[in-house]
């Protein structure tokens, strides 16, 4: 994995939290956001990338268990 897989994916987790209305932040609706917009045109240019980015992203979500 390389590091900017990380960065791609610290990177769109917190877009989703900024761009999430409310104070009452679902932590599953951040990750299912971050992930798609990885997935999307918004995330890195190749499919290596995309999913090296949201595997570290799931390893995130692990972290916060």
């Amino acid at each position: 994995m390389t590091n900017q897989a990380q960065i791609d994916a610290i990177e769109q987790l917190l877009m989703a939290v900024l761009k999430i209305n409310g104070m009452s932040l679902s932590v599953s609706t951040v990750f299912q956001k971050a992930e798609a917009a990885l997935m999307g045109s918004d995330g890195p240019p190749g499919s290596t990338q995309k999913v090296d980015a949201a595997n570290y992203l799931a390893h995130l979500k692990l972290q916060l268990k």
